[in-house]
């Protein structure tokens, strides 16, 4: 009985997919460097991190502080180094 390879394609469809939805969550925190945020400066930038929650204030993820070069405040994000 032959084979057919529309399964295979599928499945190297969907293994791609699944690269593709796990590239797009990431934490952006810098390992090695005390706190820092790797995302950008705005929210369109930060929100792919997986810890990023929008602020009410601004257009910003509530973790990222501008003021002092870009620290993040997510204790998750900086717990989420050491798991990988």
């Amino acid at each position: 009985m032959a084979v057919s390879d529309k399964n295979e394609k599928f499945n190297h469809l969907y293994r791609r997919q699944r690269r593709c939805a796990e590239l797009v969550s990431v934490n952006y925190c810098i390992p090695g460097t005390m706190s820092r945020c790797s995302a950008g400066l705005i929210w369109h930038e930060q929100k792919k991190c997986k810890y990023a929650i929008k602020s009410s204030v601004s257009d910003r993820c509530m973790h990222y502080i501008e003021s002092i070069y870009g620290h993040c405040d997510s204790v998750d994000a900086q717990r989420g180094l050491g798991s990988k």
